[in-house]
């Protein structure tokens, strides 16, 4: 598991906020604290949608980042810098899947990996990005953690992003 503390804020908060540069991801949950508190569930409800709807349609179970980024940034504008911000990302599962088979690394070949997360986190004026593995059961092959780690620096590294691992 990684931890890149992001050394411009404000570039990163316009990357992330104000383009397309995650749109690779699926918010899981978020929490932001600024005047009032916002806790967002990104979990999508099945049952919002029509019978037809649910068996025609790929309804994942989170919610895509760029359908809910409007939100979020409506929850953080203004001149004040939120409290606190949470925000849980899983990586788009597709995606995920050719990563993790590109570099031989689906957990013991079984597909135990469920998500690769990451959680942006703002408290105390430092912005940081971990990244995370969720697995479906137990196993002691860190090579899916390894591997999603490399290729979140190799994200921030694309997206132009000043970081120090710490």
């Amino acid at each position: 598991m990684i931890c890149l503390r992001i050394k411009n804020r404000k570039d990163f908060m316009q990357k992330f906020l104000m383009s397309a540069a995650f749109a690779d991801f699926l918010l899981a949950e978020a929490k932001i604290d600024t005047y009032v508190s916002y806790s967002i569930d990104g979990r999508i409800r099945r049952d919002f949608y029509a019978r037809e709807e649910q068996e025609t349609q790929e309804i994942r179970e989170f919610a895509d980042w760029e359908s809910l980024r409007p939100q979020i940034l409506q929850a953080v504008k203004g001149k004040r810098t939120p409290l606190f911000m949470k925000l849980v990302l899983a990586y788009d599962p597709d995606r995920a899947r050719r990563l993790l088979e590109k570099e031989e690394q689906a957990a013991g070949g079984g597909g135990f990996v469920r998500y690769l997360l990451c959680t942006v986190k703002y408290e105390g004026g430092v912005l940081t990005l971990t990244g995370g593995v969720s697995y479906q059961g137990f196993t002691m092959d860190k090579g899916p953690e390894k591997c999603w780690d490399q290729e979140l620096c190799r994200l921030a590294d694309v997206m132009g992003l000043e970081y120090e691992i710490i």
